[in-house]
C-alpha cells in the first residue's frame, strides 16, 4: 500500500499547472514497479520451458485504466492534504495577525490609560502645591502683622527694643542706705538719658535694674499696683521697703562725725564729706536739705590739729 510523507508547506509545488503535478505523481508511482520490472530481468532465466499456468506478462488495458483510476484519487487526496495544510498556515497566520493587532491595540491604550493617569496626578499635585504655597503666603502674612511693632503713644517708649542693660543694677546689700541711694540716683539719670518720662514706663524698666532678692520679690508683689500711679509714689513705697526707717538721720550723723584719718588726704576727705552730703539731700525738701556752709563747719570740725591751726 502506498504511503504518503508529510511535506512541509514551505517545500509544496507551485499551483499553476495542475497537469504537470498529476504526471509527476504518476511517475513516482510507476518507478517502483520499473525498478522491480527491471531487478526481475536481470535474474537468470530457467531453460526449463514456460507451464501453461504461467500469466502473460503484457499489460492490458484493463488493468491500465484501473492503475490510472487508482493514482488520479492518491493525487486528489494529496491535493486535499496541501490544501488542508495551506488553509491552516491561513488561518494561524490570520489569527497571528489579529492577536498582534490586539497587543498592539492593548499596548496603545495601555500608554494612554498611563499617560491619563499620569496628567491626573500631576494636576492633583499641582492644585496642592499652589494651595500650599497660599497657605504659607497667608502663613507669612499674619507672621509679619503679628511680628510687627506697635507704635507707643506719644510720651511712651517701645518696651520690647528698650535696652535694660544700659541702666545699673542694684544688687544689695538688703536695707544698706549707701549702696542703694547711688544705685537710684543712677537710675533717674538713666531715665533722663533715655528720655523715659512716663511712670509705668519707668515702673516697669526699674524692674530689669533689680537683682537684689528681697527687693525682687517686694517688686513681684506690689509693682503693678502702682502702673497708674506717679512714679514719685512708687519710689516712697521702695525707699520704705529697701532702706531703714531712719536713713536720713543716720546720715546726717555721719555728716556731724566727720573726721578726716591720718592717712587720707584733704582731697579724699572732702570728696567723703560731698558724697554724704548728696546722699541726705536725695528727694529732700529745699528747707530740709543740709546746706554748703554747713557742710563746711562740719568739714572743719573734722580736720586735724595741724590743719585747724
Amino acid at each position: 500500500m502506498p504511503t504518503r510523507n508529510n511535506t512541509n508547506p514551505n517545500e509544496l509545488l507551485p499551483l499553476t499547472d495542475p497537469e504537470a503535478i498529476i504526471r509527476a505523481a504518476n511517475a513516482e508511482k510507476r518507478r517502483p514497479k520499473q525498478l522491480q520490472s527491471t531487478s526481475t530481468a536481470l535474474l537468470p532465466t530457467d531453460p526449463t520451458p514456460m507451464s501453461d499456468k504461467t500469466a502473460p506478462t503484457h499489460e492490458t488495458p484493463g488493468s491500465t485504466r484501473t492503475a490510472d483510476a487508482s493514482d488520479m484519487q492518491t493525487a486528489k487526496d494529496w491535493f486535499k492534504s496541501v490544501f488542508k495544510i495551506q488553509h491552516a498556515a491561513i488561518v494561524e497566520a490570520q489569527a497571528n495577525r489579529r492577536q498582534a493587532a490586539e497587543d498592539r491595540r492593548q499596548a496603545l491604550e495601555d500608554r494612554r490609560t498611563d499617560r491619563r493617569l499620569l496628567m491626573s496626578a500631576h494636576q492633583a499635585n499641582a492644585a496642592r502645591i499652589s494651595r500650599l504655597e497660599d497657605l504659607l503666603l497667608a502663613m507669612n502674612i499674619k507672621n509679619e502683622t503679628d511680628v510687627r511693632p506697635v507704635q507707643p503713644a506719644p510720651g511712651r517708649v517701645n518696651l520690647q527694643k528698650f535696652r535694660t542693660s544700659d541702666g545699673p543694677i542694684y544688687r544689695g546689700p538688703f536695707q544698706e542706705t549707701e549702696p542703694f541711694l547711688r544705685w537710684i540716683h543712677g537710675v533717674q539719670i538713666f531715665f533722663n538719658t533715655k528720655d523715659v518720662n512716663n511712670a509705668a514706663d519707668k515702673i516697669r524698666i526699674v524692674g530689669n535694674l533689680i537683682a537684689e532678692t528681697n527687693l525682687q520679690s517686694f517688686y513681684a508683689n506690689e509693682a503693678t499696683g502702682f502702673l497708674a500711679k506717679s512714679w514719685e509714689e512708687f519710689k516712697t513705697r521702695l525707699f520704705d521697703f529697701a532702706l531703714p526707717s531712719n536713713w536720713r538721720s543716720n546720715l546726717q550723723r555721719q555728716v556731724r562725725k566727720l573726721e578726716m584719718s591720718s592717712t587720707e588726704t584733704f582731697l579724699e576727705y572732702s570728696t567723703r564729706a560731698r558724697t554724704l552730703q548728696s546722699l541726705f539731700n536725695f528727694d529732700a525738701a529745699e528747707t530740709a536739705k543740709l546746706g554748703d556752709l554747713q557742710l563746711a563747719q562740719f568739714l572743719v570740725y573734722g580736720l586735724t590739729d595741724a590743719l585747724q591751726d
